[in-house]
């Protein structure tokens, strides 16, 4: 029964301590990178990470496949983590991307059908 007590107790402290550090990490935290809808609003922005650039044009994330890492790739529509990480490492092995047609030598893009192809290359820069 004792048992019993001391796990409820700590569920019980779980559930009060939750709410309180949760507001004061939302509270100190300050995001420096625009929202999904700050950016759905935005004509043109430009935002420039340490490792990567991306540019928003008319609702359009646009990643540049030069100096993006792989969780950056991953932002772009129908792109899996093995893809961003297969053209980060292509990029380390081969140097900077001179088009984005250069992507078809990435291992696993000769497989992608065309319609897909291109809906990743219009999301995509090469700067």
């Amino acid at each position: 029964m004792s048992f019993f007590r001391t796990l409820l107790a700590a569920f019980a402290a779980v559930a009060i301590a939750t709410p309180v550090f949760a507001d004061d990490t939302s509270s100190t935290t300050t995001t420096t990178t625009p929202t999904a809808t700050e950016q759905e609003a935005t004509t043109t922005t430009t935002t420039t990470t340490s490792d990567a650039t991306t540019t928003t044009t008319s609702n359009q994330i646009k990643v540049n496949i030069n100096t993006a890492t792989a969780k950056d790739l991953m932002k772009v529509k129908g792109l899996n983590a093995a893809k961003a990480r297969a053209i980060v490492a292509y990029r380390k092995k081969n140097g900077e991307f001179k088009s984005l047609e250069d992507l078809g030598n990435v291992k696993g893009f000769k497989k992608i059908k065309p319609d897909t192809f291109k809906t990743i290359q219009e999301q995509l820069t090469v700067e």
